[in-house]
């Protein structure tokens, strides 16, 4: 099922009301007569936004870098890249979009719709309503629990699920979480658990949906509603998609929907510590949790720079280190990933973003033309 936000709107007439009440003053009458009370306007509708172009100098530039890349992909088979955006200090340098793709467009962003469930579950915690800390059991009921405890149960956490430790054995596909009418999080958490939580990193997307149950009833609220109101508005996002199971909860490791630049305002947006003209969105500590290396995703693996491929040896370049629901690179940068070529990109070093959406079998071949065609010139 799907549920669609096209516009986001604010009716202010009960906070209107509650400031009349509190300056103590009647509502203003209509004339000598009397008549009907004059209420004010509430406040219009958020409007969408968009980021500052920048120079035509600047951006001359990159139209050359940007055109390779899509030169590079359309030589590999089974390639089809929908869009890239480039963005350098919070401005557009670069912005295309084909075969037959626009704008405005919701694309699916499979994977890359992880990052945005811990950027939900970063507000519960900024909010007190959760700690990383919480083991997952005291969120679901003795209907959805596996029928026995088990002492890895009993450890399971939120931080296992954001660095996908948890163990847990069921996965997206083994589910079939695609519209089963079965309830999602109890056949996740009765379908055993392979390790012990915390010992090693395996990726399963259910880690990610039992992130967005929890989320949901912490707050009352969809993620994707809770998102709207805290991340989105603030952005000048107005239009988004998130898929839902069964019982209701948004997919949380797939099935969102946004447009190329929605996309590279939340990473501009990571990039600046959660801050966003002015606003602290998010507090900067969770932002620099999700983009710092939590676990190894092999062992005997250390981080550092020493450790590090170079640039152009590496086709993706991936440091063996996973955050919260998102992969970290080399040379500081770290990536939202989804299935067939879904990137978004944060480079730090260089405060600048790299969006693509596409429908690629060669994640590697992109990514290997991004670091060699652009990040040399961020």
């Amino acid at each position: 099922m799907l549920v669609k936000k096209v516009m986001v709107r604010f009716v202010w007439v009960a906070l209107s009301a509650l400031l009349l009440a509190s300056c103590g003053e009647p509502p203003v009458q209509g004339g000598e007569g009397g008549g009907e009370d004059i209420i004010p306007d509430p406040t219009p509708e958020l409007q969408e936004s968009h980021l500052p172009r920048a120079s035509a100098e600047d951006m001359a530039t990159f139209d050359v870098l940007g055109d390779l890349v899509f030169q590079d992909v359309w030589t590999e088979a089974c390639y089809e890249l929908h869009s890239l955006m480039v963005v350098r200090d919070g401005e557009v340098l670069y912005e295309r979009w084909a075969n037959g793709h626009s704008p405005e467009e919701l694309h699916i962003l499979w994977s890359v719709s992880k990052t945005f469930t811990a950027l939900a579950v970063g507000l519960a915690v900024d909010d007190k309503l959760l700690k990383v800390e919480d083991t997952i059991k005291q969120f679901f009921t003795a209907d959805e629990l596996p029928e026995q405890d088990t002492v890895w149960g009993n450890k399971m956490s939120v931080w296992n699920l954001l660095t996908m430790s948890s163990g847990i054995t069921g996965d997206y596909i083994g589910l079939g979480a695609g519209g089963h009418d079965f309830d999602w999080a109890q056949k996740t958490l009765r379908s055993g658990i392979s390790f012990a939580p915390g010992s090693k990193f395996h990726y399963n997307s259910m880690n990610s949906y039992l992130l967005s149950v929890i989320v949901s009833r912490v707050t009352g609220k969809k993620i994707v509603d809770y998102l709207a109101e805290r991340v989105f508005a603030p952005l000048g996002i107005i239009d988004y998609i998130w898929e839902e199971s069964p019982q209701g909860y948004n997919s949380g490791g797939w099935g969102l929907y946004l447009s190329t630049e929605s996309l590279a305002k939340v990473g501009q947006m990571m990039l600046q510590g959660g801050e966003w003209e002015g606003e602290q969105i998010i507090s900067k500590e969770w932002i620099e949790a999700m983009m710092a290396p939590q676990i190894m995703q092999y062992k005997g693996v250390v981080f550092g720079e020493e450790n590090q491929q170079a640039i152009v040896t590496s086709a993706d370049q991936n440091q063996p280190g996973y955050g919260y629901q998102m992969w970290c690179c080399t040379n500081g940068a770290v990536r939202m990933d989804g299935a067939w070529s879904q990137f978004v990109i944060l480079f730090p070093k260089h405060n600048s973003v790299v969006v693509t959406t596409a429908h690629s079998a060669n994640n590697a071949g992109l990514l290997k033309s991004i670091w060699s065609r652009l990040y040399p010139n961020l």
